[in-house]
């Protein structure tokens, strides 16, 4: 668990981390929330609800405090707390402390690529909450799950991952009725009907407690709009299946046929199974849903292969046993984990003291300090998606630095990115898109298919304005 932690606190690199800072900035400055689109020029005045609010203020605290250190830390202490109700929903005391150490640690791996200091912790973190309480109930070991109305209503005013909540209970409540209709003995049958309808009750008031937002019943359409976005799924990277081609996605395959391996040993429970099957559907349907196949199948795995090893161990008669304590054992153990600890903390260190590089690495900070320089350069903005965060964080409210599209697609809307793609992919209406907006100059990544073209326009557009490694600006000519 200390270990894991090198996995968390991450520097930032999440494109909507900028707009969502900005936001927050704006509300602290403002005093009330947004309700329209504040950064385009093309689709100013289009409604927004803003379902990440409350996180977004925080974040903007959380920067005037402390800069963008406070926010990598605060998310990898808050990933970290998810991941140690992962560990209670395991219960680790009970498990060979091997498997479920490197349980964990697979766990840790599988989610590399979403972890960070992005809006999804806060889902990852009451997404293990929620199910460690669930699995608690479920064995009866504690009634925890009568205070999750009060985290589903937190909830919803951090993010719209909330609707995930519903999932699972609904997956709680058909795994119950199931067992009630299997099991035999009536005093077990009953026990089951109790559940339902506990259960039951705390989903319907889970459902009134999501109106505690200043949305009222928009807090509900705005995520079904999201998921339901071709044009989102066509264009943001986050919501593409899982590429196994890339090495950071095999911890996810090994945890994935690990799983279904140790089912193949060890027959799963009616919860456990359905619980399995909806996380692996949401991951291999978009990678952004690893972090929540990593919080419901962590524990199922400790305790899928803690029983392998406990039923090789009886029938081969085989025995781990501990080491006597004592005083050097403690000693070594103590020194190590402070090697440990301090070995996690330069890590850390290391990274954020990289932020700078890491920020010019990913987005066009020198062209937005030629922008910055040269105010005279273009009043109208079209932009790289992933930049336009970055963008409107450097130059909001400069009404010639609005940018063309950002990462609240919500608010962009599907037709308007459709246009957005037209131009990006070069599509035949390409230049119509652009005339029609007005767009006097282009912030773009260079060598790309968009600003080769632009190249190829000389008697259109002037791309020698400026030019770097990572972006180039092109003006139209008068």
């Amino acid at each position: 668990m200390t270990a894991v932690a090198a996995a968390f606190t991450t520097a930032v690199e999440d494109p909507d981390f900028w707009w969502h800072l900005a936001t927050g900035r704006w509300m602290l400055a403002n005093g009330r929330l947004p309700n329209h689109d504040l950064y385009t020029y093309t689709v100013t005045g289009h409604p927004w609800i803003d379902h990440e609010y409350l996180a977004e203020i925080l974040m903007a605290w959380l920067h005037s405090w402390g800069g963008l250190a406070a926010i990598s830390l605060s998310y990898g202490a808050l990933t970290w707390l998810g991941f140690y109700f992962i560990y209670r929903t395991s219960r680790v005391g009970q498990r060979p402390y091997v498997i479920a150490g490197l349980g964990l640690v697979l766990g840790a791996l599988a989610g590399a690529p979403i972890w960070g200091p992005r809006a999804q912790m806060i889902t990852f973190a009451f997404t293990c909450l929620e199910l460690y309480w669930l699995a608690s109930y479920l064995s009866g070991r504690s009634r925890s799950v009568y205070y999750l109305p009060l985290v589903v209503a937190l909830w919803a005013n951090l993010h719209g991952g909330f609707v995930v909540a519903f999932g699972f209970l609904g997956i709680a409540i058909f795994s119950e009725l199931a067992e009630w209709a299997l099991d035999r003995d009536e005093i077990g049958r009953q026990a089951h009907r109790r559940r339902v309808r506990t259960l039951g009750l705390v989903t319907l008031i889970c459902l009134v407690a999501v109106l505690a937002t200043p949305h009222g019943l928009a807090v509900y359409t705005n995520p079904i709009e999201t998921l339901t976005s071709p044009a989102q799924r066509r264009l943001i990277v986050e919501w593409f299946s899982p590429d196994f081609h890339m090495l950071v996605m095999l911890p996810f395959l090994a945890m994935t046929l690990l799983l279904l391996a140790g089912f193949a040993f060890r027959r799963p429970t009616v919860y456990q199974l359905l619980l399995t099957l909806a996380a692996l559907t949401l991951a291999l349907e978009s990678a952004r849903n690893i972090a929540v196949f990593v919080a419901a199948t962590t524990p199922i795995l400790i305790e899928t292969w803690s029983g392998v090893w406990e039923e090789l161990r009886a029938s081969r008669g085989w025995r781990l046993e501990s080491p006597p304590p004592s005083r050097v054992l403690q000693a070594v153990t103590v020194i190590a984990l402070l090697v440990i600890a301090g070995a996690i903390a330069f890590r850390i260190g290391t990274v954020l003291s990289q932020q700078t590089k890491d920020t010019a690495r990913d987005y066009p900070v020198d062209a937005a300090r030629y922008l910055a320089d040269h105010p005279e350069v273009g009043t109208r903005m079209y932009n790289q998606y992933g930049w336009g965060g970055y963008l409107l964080y450097r130059f909001y409210p400069d009404p010639n630095r609005r940018v063309f599209i950002y990462g609240e697609a919500s608010v962009m809307g599907d037709p308007f990115l459709q246009q957005y793609q037209d131009v990006q992919t070069l599509r035949s209406d390409w230049q119509q898109v652009l005339d029609k907006y007005g767009v006097d100059y282009v912030v773009y990544n260079r060598h790309e298919a968009l600003t080769n073209v632009l190249e190829a326009l000389p008697e259109k557009w002037d791309c020698s304005v400026y030019q770097d490694s990572l972006a180039e600006i092109c003006v139209r000519r008068r």
